[in-house]
């Protein structure tokens, strides 16, 4: 069961970016570019955390140290972008649904009810993919509405698969194998400032 990353305390700062992965070509003869739109954007973070007694911050870097570094996965949200006031869910309408948009229904009914920029999350465990809104969601008089997203899905969702836009999250591993609390700083017994980083799973 994929679980959420143990953090003790809010992060000082918090930064999510999407990753796309496309390429460009230059032509040395003319300086001509050719770009190529390939699959596979991916999320990756860095968290900040700041004066965290270090008897609680040992209990972040146990968990950090069950992963086998790459290995295992957790979740997390953007701590900028939690969206508490979304407390309403969707789910998938209909199968075999794929690229970057879903019909959706479950909603609450006539609204624009997020706006571009802000982001969802489609399923849950193993299966969770973090997207961000590229158009408004806005809901019809039978609770449904279409979201245009990025980056394109990377699993066909099951009818009737969860949505979630509060706190939505994201399934990450390290972003490398020197994730652990000997790389934070400490003062006192306090660890001043931890820095953590991730990439997306999938």
């Amino acid at each position: 069961m994929t679980v959420p990353l143990p953090l003790p305390k809010r992060p000082k700062r918090s930064n999510f970016k999407l990753v796309p992965n496309s390429q460009i070509h230059l032509n040395k003869a003319n300086n001509a570019t050719e770009v190529y739109d390939l699959e596979g954007a991916y999320w990756e973070f860095e968290i900040e955390l700041a004066n965290v007694p270090e008897r609680e911050a040992l209990a972040l870097d146990a968990f950090i140290a069950s992963l086998r570094g790459q290995v295992g996965t957790f979740t997390l949200f953007d701590y900028r972008r939690e969206q508490l006031d979304k407390d309403f869910t969707g789910y998938v309408r209909g199968e075999n649904q794929d690229g970057n948009t879903l019909v959706i229904d479950g909603l609450p009914l006539n609204q624009t009810l997020l706006v571009a920029g802000e982001r969802m999350q489609v399923g849950v465990g193993q299966n969770t993919e973090l997207k961000i809104l590229t158009s408004d969601l806005v809901s019809d008089s039978l609770g449904r509405a279409t979201v245009v997203f990025e980056s394109p899905l990377r699993k066909i969702p099951a009818d009737n698969t969860l949505i979630t836009f509060k706190q939505p999250r994201g399934l990450f591993r390290l972003a490398d194998n020197n994730q652990g609390i000997d790389s934070a700083e400490y003062k006192k017994g306090i660890v001043t400032s931890w820095k953590i980083k991730g990439r997306e799973a999938f």
